[in-house]
């Protein structure tokens, strides 16, 4: 159930992009124009611009030694992650896994298949495919190709099309156990102007825990002051990225709205780009002068919806309205709020009541908003005080309606059953089920003056309480 708060209001469409705060899918890799890079409401796409500030942020930065580290792009055929687009009719061949619970394959490997860090690498030699036909993802670790039998480490599939995990149980190509196609910054996509996901990086000691949507995690000790697999890292908002050259500014700009997921074990703060030759040592060199320290943990747990899943709870869509209007505020059923054409007062999720919730209302200054869940649990957002608890008082029957007072330090609750409550810095002026209608209630307005309102039941019947008179019936 969403309840909307309305003002007048113009919109003339919707905003998509990597600068609008909104989630698009994965833009799709050269010679894959049909595949997304997962969909668009897949973790790596979401914008995390928005989300609060993780209560572990300052120990994690501490850990990646932040305040001495400054960022380290990995790119280029030395360095970077080649991704190989496959011909649909590429022989598929049996990889011969060093360890269990790999995907078997077959795979799309040959002798042509990129590889990180070159066919002579000693390290992770990382090999990525992806089928055009079937979007499907192919990822190794330590991958060798031989005519007479390829082997690898670990293998993993993945759908392009899918928001699925990788399971737990089985076994992972990144520490992390995330896919490590979407978390590279592309030169393609540099060119294009927007990066509209976001990045993989490393730390050098992490939590053996993870969180969502990691699904493994390969760490140093069982400490929660260490950042965990699937960690997320936003640059801050307050980092003046004007002076940095407009390509520098593509990439700065990504990191403020998608961010970093750590995904990986290795030196803090390297985050990686693909094997292109092509990518400016200039755009290179300056990403190398932007500190860890201006960057923060990020608490996306708001934005899980399975742990099954990479799909994100989406913080909506930006519409364009005329300055003069308002807007309006939306609230989800988990108490998740959301506010069009004002500035953003509230979180998908990442606050809610123990309950449904049923009704809401802007406070006087149209800075805040009040909520109230179908147990009679009230709470206040924005920059008014906390004026209610998630559940503790209530009334006797499901509460279907609300208005605030006028002074926004307030708020009159009505529940089906025709109770009526006033909660906040004002007294209490009803009962909880002592007044009612003769038919369920099914809406409600405050009186001009706040000190009472309208009630209407699902017959028609009206009924004003407070200091106004009464001026309806009970259904007749």
């Amino acid at each position: 159930m969403v309840a909307l708060v309305a003002t007048p209001m113009l919109c003339f469409g919707l905003t998509i992009g990597g600068t609008s705060g909104v989630a698009s899918a994965g833009t799709p890799i050269p010679g894959a124009p049909n595949c997304p890079v997962f969909p668009a409401d897949n973790v790596w796409n979401t914008p995390v611009n928005n989300l609060p500030v993780s209560p572990y942020s300052a120990e994690w930065l501490s850990a990646m030694d932040a305040s001495t580290t400054d960022l380290q792009f990995v790119w280029g055929s030395a360095y970077g992650m080649p991704i190989t687009v496959v011909s649909p009719s590429q022989p598929l061949v049996n990889i011969t896994f060093g360890s269990s619970g790999n995907d078997p394959g077959p795979y799309p490997f040959s002798s042509s298949t990129g590889i990180e860090g070159g066919q002579d690498a000693t390290g992770d030699r990382h090999a990525i495919m992806v089928n055009p036909s079937t979007c499907t993802d192919y990822e190794l670790y330590k991958a060798y190709y031989s005519a007479s039998g390829s082997t690898a480490d670990n293998g993993a599939i993945y759908n392009l099309n899918s928001d699925a995990l990788r399971s737990p149980s089985l076994a992972t190509v990144d520490a992390s156990g995330l896919p490590i196609l979407p978390g590279i910054a592309r030169y393609d996509e540099l060119e294009d102007g927007a990066i509209t996901h976001a990045i993989r990086v490393q730390a050098v000691d992490t939590d053996t825990q993870y969180i969502w949507p990691a699904t493994a995690g390969e760490g140093s000790a069982d400490n929660p002051d260490l950042p965990p697999m699937g960690a997320r890292f936003r640059l801050s908002a307050s980092f003046n990225i004007s002076t940095y050259s407009p390509q520098v500014q593509v990439v700065l700009r990504a990191l403020q709205t998608y961010g970093l997921i750590l995904a990986d074990n290795g030196p803090n703060w390297h985050f990686w780009g693909d094997n292109s030759e092509s990518w400016p040592l200039a755009v290179v060199q300056a990403l190398k002068t932007v500190p860890g320290s201006a960057f923060q943990a990020v608490d996306e747990s708001s934005l899980e919806i399975s742990p099954d899943s990479g799909q994100a709870r989406q913080l909506g869509v930006a519409v364009n309205c005329t300055t003069t209007q308002l807007g309006y505020r939306l609230v989800a059923s988990d108490g998740g709020l959301f506010s069009f054409c004002e500035p953003f007062l509230g979180s998908m999720g990442g606050q809610h009541l123990n309950a449904p919730i049923v009704a809401m209302a802007a406070t006087s200054g149209g800075n805040g908003y009040w909520e109230v869940g179908s147990d009679g649990g009230i709470f206040n957002f924005g920059n008014a005080s906390f004026h209610g608890s998630t559940g503790s008082m209530h009334l006797n029957a499901p509460i279907v309606g609300m208005a605030a007072t006028p002074d926004g330090g307030g708020y009159w609750l009505v529940a089906s059953d025709g109770g009526i409550f006033n909660y906040g810095d004002a007294g209490f002026y009803g009962s909880a089920g002592s007044l009612h209608l003769n038919k369920p209630i099914v809406g409600m307005a405050a009186t001009h003056d706040g000190k009472g309102y309208w009630l209407v039941a699902s017959d028609g019947g009206i009924f004003s309480y407070g200091d106004a008179a009464f001026y309806g019936s009970t259904g007749s």
